[in-house]
């Protein structure tokens, strides 16, 4: 009986259906009725088992070969994996995070980099004029004459005090025989080359200058022999800037540029005690356009800090 049930229910017919039409012959062949009765319960457990029997044909054995689940599978293997649209709006994702935060990130490691810089270049020119001013019985006054003419021979003295790996010699103005540190390759040339901290440009130069074994370019330069140039509290000889990463960028005042002024017996970095002038409150502004935010105060700011 039940296998007449099971034929029937693969030819289209539903377990119960079956059942049913089983009941109606077994009444008429004056059977036992109560055989009948039971015929449901076993055709729903028969139902049971033949949906477990197909679920493990599905796609394989018998019907492996069915459209029908070879669709089913390749839904199913899509569903596992990303689409290319899906990974590629996730790789724009990543991109866009990565432009935001790295420059953050290596902006940062790059400024302090650039401080300490300054920090070990200053105490390199520091030491090097305290020797220059001992080789002049201790006082710079008179030791460089002519006024800007004597700047030729300041750099020259610098250049016996430092690893020097190029020595460019000023214009005539500056006592020199050359073009200058910018026709020479010791400093930036040509319009814009280098810049104040609030953005302008500025040009080629042409005093004397050095650049020394670590890329940095120095620029030299005497105002008065007798150092009687007044700056703030004291009065200076003359001065110097410095690009402490040589000709890479920033190339800015405040940044990788920084000046200081030369006494008649030592170096003070500017925004020091010249704060009427190159105050760090007003020349030392990060991101400022303003036209005093030249830069120059952040010598001395970042040197102390």
């Amino acid at each position: 009986m039940f296998n007449l049930i099971n034929k029937k229910a693969k030819k289209g017919f539903t377990l119960a259906e079956a059942g049913c039409e089983q009941r109606l012959k077994l009444a008429g062949s004056g059977l036992d009725p109560k055989q009948a009765s039971v015929t449901p319960f076993n055709a729903s457990n028969q139902e049971k088992r033949n949906r477990a029997e197909a679920n493990k044909n599905i796609c394989g054995g018998v019907y492996g070969k069915n459209v029908f689940c070879a669709v089913n599978s390749e839904v199913s293997r899509k569903r596992k994996a990303f689409t290319l649209a899906e990974t590629l709006i996730v790789i724009a994702i990543i991109g866009i995070i990565a432009s935001i935060v790295t420059p953050m990130l290596f902006g940062t490691t790059n400024d302090a980099e650039l401080k300490v810089a300054w920090k070990k270049s200053y105490s390199d020119l520091a030491q090097a004029t305290m020797l220059i001013v001992a080789d002049n019985d201790g006082s710079l006054i008179g030791a460089f004459p002519g006024d800007l003419a004597g700047s030729e021979d300041l750099k020259n003295a610098f250049a016996s005090k430092l690893n020097v790996i190029k020595d460019c010699s000023g214009t005539s103005t500056f006592g020199g025989t050359g073009t200058g540190i910018s026709d020479e390759g010791c400093w930036h040339s040509g319009t814009d080359s280098w810049y104040y901290l609030n953005g302008n440009g500025n040009g080629g130069l042409s005093h004397p200058g050095l650049i020394l074994n670590n890329g940095s370019l120095i620029r030299l330069v005497i105002d008065k022999s007798n150092c009687s140039t007044p700056r703030g509290d004291y009065t200076r000889c003359g001065y110097i800037y410095i690009d402490i990463n040589g000709f890479k960028k920033p190339n800015t005042v405040g940044k990788d540029i920084f000046a200081m002024s030369i006494t008649a017996n030592t170096l003070i970095p500017y925004g020091s005690r010249d704060a009427a002038e190159h105050d760090p409150s007003i020349t030392c502004i990060e991101d400022s356009t303003a036209s005093t935010n030249y830069g120059y105060g952040c010598a001395a700011k970042y040197l102390y800090e």
